[in-house]
């Protein structure tokens, strides 16, 4: 599955949200976002397993950050259905195991722009993109 290709608008939702919450928070850096997308990985994965939920807990100031992503998730997926759903009004919804793929995608390009450009590597890259 090329989740790049295929669920291109879900990831830039996705980095939207990040964009608009670290602009408003200059002192949030890249191990911030990793922070707050790992936490949510970890939390969907639990729900995809059928595993029971466990308090995120976070640093105040990536709280906000990790709500952000977590309600653009909730309103792509769908736990009504294992295959993506066409949603008129919303676009298409996907259940959990493509929204961890995307999240988990999302986590490698973050990597891979931190450790090439440091500190706020991925921000500035994204940041870009992002008008």
């Amino acid at each position: 599955m090329d989740v790049t290709r295929e669920f291109t608008d879900i990831l830039q939702n996705i980095e939207s949200a990040i964009v608009t919450i670290c602009r408003g928070h200059p002192d949030l850096k890249d191990a911030d976002v990793l922070l707050a997308i790992e936490r949510l990985i970890g939390l969907y994965t639990r729900e995809k397993k059928k595993l029971p939920t466990l308090a995120v807990s976070l640093p105040v100031n990536v709280t906000p950050l990790f709500e952000a992503m977590k309600d653009i998730c909730e309103i792509r997926l769908t736990r009504d259905s294992v295959n993506v759903v066409n949603d008129e009004t919303m676009g298409y919804r996907v259940p959990l195991r493509i929204m961890v793929v995307c999240l988990e995608r999302l986590h490698d390009s973050m990597r891979f722009w931190n450790k090439k450009d440091g500190a706020k590597g991925y921000l500035n890259y994204v940041s870009r993109f992002m008008g």
